[in-house]
């Protein structure tokens, strides 16, 4: 999306969400940062295989 068709505060909020689907997020079971994207809404941790449904882009929920 590094294109001059769209503004500068599009391309910011692009980037952003970009850096937020790729990184590794804490496992609510097993307390490690092993939980990563796999496809739009799906997260997976690789250390205890929880599979978690969230928000597309971002792991916000606490799972009991």
């Amino acid at each position: 999306m590094r294109t001059a068709k769209y503004g500068v505060g599009v391309r910011k909020r692009i980037d952003a969400i970009k850096q937020q689907r790729s990184e590794k997020y804490a496992c609510p079971r097993c307390k490690k940062l092993s939980i990563r994207r796999q496809s739009s809404g799906i997260w997976k941790c690789k250390h205890c295989g929880l599979v978690i449904a969230d928000n597309a882009y971002n792991l916000s929920s606490k799972v009991i």
